[in-house]
């Protein structure tokens, strides 16, 4: 029998769990929903279970009473009885702190399967659940005026009866972690009181990489119209295309690709004037810390996944594509408009060096008019 889906009342929950396991920008977007419900309901006690590549955006949240820390391997183990004993283990801890409500954030069978270890009474789902996950939660509906996905995040919090407003990025950032990314900085040459800005050339995964030659040719065209120093920042997958970029460029770039942690690399966006980057994790953290951020985006919908709050600094030619990206397949015509042979793909490529130039300085402050 079909029941209308209603909130609990919230003045009987006393254990709610955030399940958002990955990645790191999918970790910042959700944030802001710890915030709503602390702000809403001072009295739940609010846990968050992350695993562990992407659980330093989640670790010193005020808002949290716990962080719960799945290990990276957690569902790659060599056998299916030792897959099967982990999740039996998972499960029993989790029943232990006895939730009452649970938050699927993710909406893929992994996040379902931890929400209904859970074993809360409540258990609920974005509007996106995919794979097996709407057989573990109920879907809640996305609200027609929720288009950016941290607002489709908060209409979990709103149904719950959580105000959408303010929209907090609680990204907790420990005195230590911002001496030592003052160290990094000043061993690459930027020294405190130094205007800077961060580049993040990596491609966060897919055919979403704009092209180490761009990036070089938007360096040198930054030196020259801007007295910012440029500092060039990724994981060490990027030390390849950061080598490219130094290589290619005439621009005097420092490189800290490599040298950071995720909390060291927050407080280095935090003391940036501007970030410019691709869709990637970086991104949606300067986003997070109020820092403006010149994105560039190929097959993804920037309406809905630009950095919170600075969409008008997104770029893209979506228009250029005759379709969805994701449809291209190997069996297209390879004089096909629709294939798509080698990233870049063209509606990412065809971001000219001028327009990410022309924002940048429009965001900085210094463009004409």
């Amino acid at each position: 029998m079909f029941t209308p889906l209603r909130p609990p009342d919230m003045q009987n929950v006393r254990r709610l769990l955030i399940v958002k396991l990955s990645s790191i920008g999918d970790i910042v977007h959700a944030l802001p929903v710890s915030a709503a419900l602390s702000r809403a309901f001072p009295h739940l006690e609010l846990t968050w279970i992350v695993e562990e590549m992407s659980a330093p955006m989640v670790l010193g949240n005020p808002f949290l009473k716990e962080v719960i820390v799945l290990p990276s391997d957690w569902r790659k183990r060599r056998s299916s009885t030792g897959s099967m004993r982990r999740f039996r283990e998972i499960r029993a801890d989790l029943h232990r702190r006895e939730f009452d409500v649970t938050l699927d954030l993710q909406g893929l069978s992994k996040s379902g399967l931890i929400a209904w270890a859970s074993g809360a009474r409540y258990r609920y789902g974005t509007d996106w659940l995919r794979e097996i996950a709407p057989a573990f939660v109920r879907r809640v509906p996305r609200q027609p005026e929720s288009v950016h996905i941290v607002d489709q995040m908060l209409d979990m919090a709103a149904f719950l009866g959580a105000p959408r407003s303010p929209v907090e990025f609680p990204i907790h950032i420990p005195e230590e972690e911002s001496a030592a990314a003052k160290r990094i900085l000043g061993q690459a040459g930027i020294e405190p009181g130094t205007d800077y800005i961060v580049i993040n050339p990596s491609s966060g995964g897919g055919m979403k990489g704009w092209g180490s030659d761009r990036f070089a040719a938007l360096a040198d065209a930054l030196s020259h119209v801007s007295k910012d120093r440029l500092v060039l920042v990724g994981s060490r997958a990027d030390d390849s295309v950061a080598g490219e970029i130094i290589q290619s460029s005439s621009a005097p770039l420092a490189s800290i690709v490599g040298k950071t942690n995720l909390k060291q690399l927050a407080a280095i966006l935090k003391g940036a004037r501007l970030h410019i980057a691709g869709d990637t994790g970086s991104a949606h953290i300067a986003a997070g810390l109020g820092v403006p951020v010149v994105s560039i985006f190929g097959r993804t919908d920037p309406a809905r996944l630009a950095p919170y709050g600075y969409g008008h600094l997104a770029l893209h030619h979506r228009d250029r594509c005759a379709g969805p990206c994701l449809s291209y397949h190997a069996k297209a015509p390879l004089n096909s408009p629709q294939k798509c042979l080698a990233p870049p793909p063209r509606c990412l490529r065809e971001v000219s060096v001028d327009e990410v130039l022309g924002v940048a300085l429009r965001a900085l402050g210094t463009a004409d008019g």
